[in-house]
């Protein structure tokens, strides 16, 4: 593909141009005003410049055709480009209602250099939106012809935060594998999908018994309730499985961290150190070897803190933890939680646990997770009561809550 700029004293002698060296094929890309002569733009004229893009990959001659025949590859083609062209007039004209009008550069302004600099960065941003728009165009030109029941489906999906390239997998499977009749019933397609979603997440394994010393740790970004779920967690372990359990806190930055476990720990009868260094972390899993399980409370560090994660990777190396659980809040952005898992990844989590999907709008960005991460979901809590608002995490529970039809899934 070939991209040239046509110089004219007017667009439409610049226009001209292109289409004598481009031909009716091209597809503008940019139209725009500029100064020339003068100091630093002022008080000379003015020309038009047109951008424009052409393909000059050559045409293979098509097959011989009945008169007044088309080929369906030729009518597409005519298709795509028509609407290409129609994307990039819109886009032109959208350009030009948004372009604010040029004020005169004073005579102390910056060099002209720099003046240039930020034309040329306009201009680059402006390129790259179109073709940001094209690709799009083009991207969505080669998705199947969906039924109603199933354009409806890829709706839901990307109201709920779904991304759009898992979104549009789950439909097309859903398409191949559904009779017409099947495709056409709502009912039976809510269900296909859900457990399509279901079987993308991976659950975390059962733990068999009968091991002393098992020692599970929770890691996360601050504000996404590790202490509160690891009450629960010891409170279940305790209360409903009869195990003896310990607890061990090395989140000693936050106010009020020890005193709200300690608490805990003293109405549930449950013992609990606290750990300063990685030496006192391993005295401390020692101590409490013959406990069942240990459970055990980490400072919250931001994903930006990469020598503060690295500090807490020393704690985690010490304890030696059975399980990991990274924890994340359900009401995340998509870009957070991804941010997270990068930074996190260095401490080694081998289970995720999404706390507040209480507070959730959307819970779209765990298929996204399950796809990166490759790890299995362990819980999943929704409020602050101890023992109680957490559940076991499973491929079907989050497929309902992620699509949002009440359809039981087979899993």
């Amino acid at each position: 593909m070939r991209i040239k700029k046509f110089i004219g004293a007017t667009a439409k002698e610049a226009a001209d141009k292109m289409r004598a060296e481009f031909g009716e094929d091209a597809v503008i890309l940019n139209t725009r005003r500029v100064a020339k002569g003068g100091l630093l733009g002022i008080g000379g004229g003015e020309y038009f410049e047109v951008t424009a893009a052409y393909d000059e990959a050559p045409v293979k001659a098509p097959p011989q055709l009945p008169a007044g025949t088309r080929p369906a590859a030729v009518r597409a083609d005519d298709d795509v480009l028509g609407s290409l062209r129609q994307l990039a007039s819109s886009f032109e004209d959208k350009r030009k209602n948004d372009q604010p009008h040029r004020q005169p550069v004073p005579q102390n302004a910056q060099p002209h250099l720099n003046y240039d600099n930020e034309i040329l960065k306009q201009e680059l941003s402006d390129v790259k939106s179109a073709l940001g728009e094209i690709a799009q165009h083009i991207k969505r030109s080669k998705m199947p012809v969906l039924s109603e029941s199933l354009k409806s489906v890829y709706s839901s999906l990307i109201d709920s935060e779904v991304e759009e390239e898992i979104a549009l997998e789950i439909v097309q499977v859903c398409n191949h594998k559904l009779s017409g009749a099947e495709i056409e019933n709502q009912l039976a397609v809510d269900k296909f999908v859900t457990n399509s979603i279901a079987q993308r997440i991976q659950e975390a394994p059962v733990r068999r018994g009968g091991r002393k010393g098992y020692v599970i740790a929770v890691v996360g970004p601050t504000g996404v309730g590790k202490t509160t779920t690891i009450a629960k967690l010891a409170s279940i372990s305790k209360l409903v499985k009869g195990e003896s359990v310990a607890l061990i806190t090395a989140d000693t930055y936050r106010i009020g961290a020890i005193d709200q476990l300690k608490a805990f720990a003293d109405i549930a009868s449950i013992p609990m150190s606290v750990v300063y260094t990685p030496d006192e972390m391993i005295a401390a899993i020692r101590k409490y070897s013959s406990f069942d399980t240990i459970y055990i409370d980490t400072v919250g560090r931001s994903q930006r803190s990469a020598d503060r994660i690295v500090e807490l990777g020393r704690f985690i190396d010490a304890a030696d933890p059975n399980e990991v659980h990274l924890v994340m809040s359900a009401n995340f952005s998509l870009s957070t939680v991804r941010d997270i898992y990068k930074k996190f990844r260095s401490l080694k989590p081998n289970r995720l646990l999404i706390t507040k999907t209480d507070e959730a709008v959307s819970l779209g960005m765990v298929l996204s997770l399950a796809r990166e991460s490759r790890l299995p979901f362990s819980f999943l809590t929704n409020g602050q009561s101890v023992p109680d608002d957490i559940e076991p995490a499973s491929g079907a529970n989050l497929a309902n809550m992620i699509y949002k039809t009440g359809v039981e899934t087979n899993a």
